[in-house]
């Protein structure tokens, strides 16, 4: 009897044993993956990062497993020089400083895009500019982190028509050039051609008009944050591109989200982010990397002379598209809004394939 109670003993002894071994390792694998922090470059209250703003505003990088804190920086320049020294993990706004650093063998990766087009040519006088031959012997006032002036300085180069480029300091001071008539066009930005227009102005072209799809803001990263950090990039396209979404299903909720960030009017946000029946908005949101785009901008720049014609490294071993293209399989694969990801996944393939 006492043999058969220490049988039952030890058993019970081994079964509590194992119960609690399986518990503690249980614990082990159900442990909360670690969650990584984003550092993102943001100048002022600029909503040209509309859907990077929104993921955040609206919870989508908690919800998507990313921490990410908005680090104020006070130019394009300094932001890259961050990004490179590892200060900052992403900037996504201009592509000039983007190839400009590249160009210099600065280690940065280009993986997801921001907006596309975005630049306008504004004038004293009501004219239009249809054709590249309009331009020649005209005056155009532009700054040197826009980039659609680079753009239209390389097809009127390859056209063969002589224009004269006067780079000033900001926007503001393009808009007074033009009301002062020393310039024939002033080339604006980020839906500045809607401020322009209130203060008596006219849009006379879209850059987009000539060259479509060229590249303004992309996303950049150091290339740590792509070793080291890679899947906490593609959580961080995830959430964006659900902000994409928002952006075509929700304007209700993007133009409140983006006003109360930025301290604009409902007005002004809808109109550059939408357009009205009034202004045609030239800014393209885009979360694409668009590889092809970037390196033919770069060749542009080596051939405007706004960077070393001779430089040896090629841009193209400084983009990754696989973060983004991840991040739309990801989504696809969970099923919502799985039309949508599926027709950027066509587009994405036709721009970086």
């Amino acid at each position: 009897m006492k043999k058969k109670l220490l049988a039952i003993t030890l058993c019970l002894t081994m079964i509590l044993t194992a119960a609690v071994l399986t518990s503690c390792g249980s614990e082990e694998e159900n442990e909360p993956e670690e969650v990584v922090t984003l550092k993102v470059g943001m100048i002022g209250k600029d909503i040209k990062t509309a859907c990077i703003i929104m993921a955040k505003e609206l919870g989508y990088f908690e919800e998507a497993g990313v921490n990410v804190e908005f680090e104020k920086v006070n130019s394009l320049p300094d932001g890259l020089t961050a990004v490179s020294m590892e200060k900052l993990d992403i900037l996504p706004y201009g592509v000039i400083p983007s190839c400009s650093f590249i160009s210099q063998g600065t280690d940065v990766v280009v993986f997801g895009g921001t907006i596309s087009e975005g630049s306008e040519g504004v004038t004293k006088t009501e004219a239009r500019y249809t054709e590249l031959a309009d331009f020649e012997g005209k005056k155009i006032a532009c700054f040197r982190m826009e980039t659609g002036h680079m753009v239209l300085k390389g097809l009127l180069r390859e056209a063969g028509v002589k224009a004269d480029f006067v780079y000033m300091d900001s926007q503001q001071s393009i808009v007074e050039a033009v009301n002062k008539g020393e310039t024939d066009i002033g080339m604006v930005n980020s839906g500045f051609g809607y401020v322009a227009e209130q203060s008596g102005l006219h849009v006379a072209f879209q850059v987009g008009d000539f060259e479509s799809d060229f590249p303004c803001c992309r996303q950049t990263a150091s290339r740590a944050a792509v070793t080291d950090k890679r899947d906490a990039l593609v959580k961080f396209e995830m959430a964006a591109l659900r902000a994409y979404v928002t952006y075509l299903n929700d304007k209700e909720t993007t133009i409140k989200t983006l006003a109360e960030y930025s301290g604009q009017d409902e007005a002004y946000v809808e109109a550059i982010m939408y357009g009205t029946d009034s202004y045609d908005n030239a800014m393209i949101v885009s979360l694409d990397p668009n590889k092809k785009k970037v390196s033919d901008f770069y060749d542009v720049m080596k051939a405007n002379g706004d960077i070393d014609a001779d430089t040896e490294y090629d841009i193209n071993d400084y983009i990754d598209t696989s973060i983004y293209e991840d991040a739309l399989q990801n989504l696809i694969k969970e099923g919502k809004d799985k039309d949508i990801y599926e027709k950027l996944l066509t587009e994405f393939e036709a721009n970086n394939k």
